[in-house]
């Protein structure tokens, strides 16, 4: 029960910490196209043997991490020493492109329609169909019922 009662209030905590993330993470996005060791090594005036040598690397590792780290195959342990080495801090984040709340009841309306669909129909042909507010109205409570039970919402 208390998985029910507390995983809307996590996933709140969680979008609250993650809101003032979104406008940094869009602009962060944009500004490391070439990789962010590179960006930063460029800025620090290093070159890549100089960076290879405070993480006793070769010069040609150092390419080939700026290249992995740009095509996404590099690893957060690498990303983890290139930032020691360049006197940084790696910060690794997740950030949902909507709210969480947002997600849970998207996928709890999206049910909620599926499990509305045939009830609707077979009360319109026996001509006690409700309306079109009332089905939605029905369809909004029935989804706030799902959001309450995590399990049913990613069958």
């Amino acid at each position: 029960m208390a998985n029910k009662e507390t995983y809307l209030l996590s996933a709140s905590q969680i979008d609250r910490k993650l809101e003032p993330l979104r406008p940094a993470a869009n602009s962060l996005r944009r500004s490391s196209a070439g990789g962010w060791i590179r960006a930063i090594r460029q800025a620090l005036g290093l070159s890549a043997a100089a960076l290879g040598a405070r993480m006793n690397l070769a010069q040609q590792s150092v390419v080939q991490l700026e290249k992995n780290e740009q095509a996404g195959a590099i690893t957060i342990a690498s990303l983890r020493r290139a930032a020691e080495a360049l006197d940084a801090e790696l910060i690794y984040a997740i950030i949902p492109r909507n709210s969480l709340r947002e997600t849970i009841h998207k996928q709890a309306l999206k049910i909620a329609r599926k499990r509305a669909a045939p009830v609707a129909h077979s009360m319109q042909l026996e001509a006690q169909g409700l309306t079109t507010v009332e089905l939605g109205e029905r369809i909004e409570e029935l989804a706030r019922e799902i959001e309450r039970h995590p399990r049913e919402l990613w069958r």
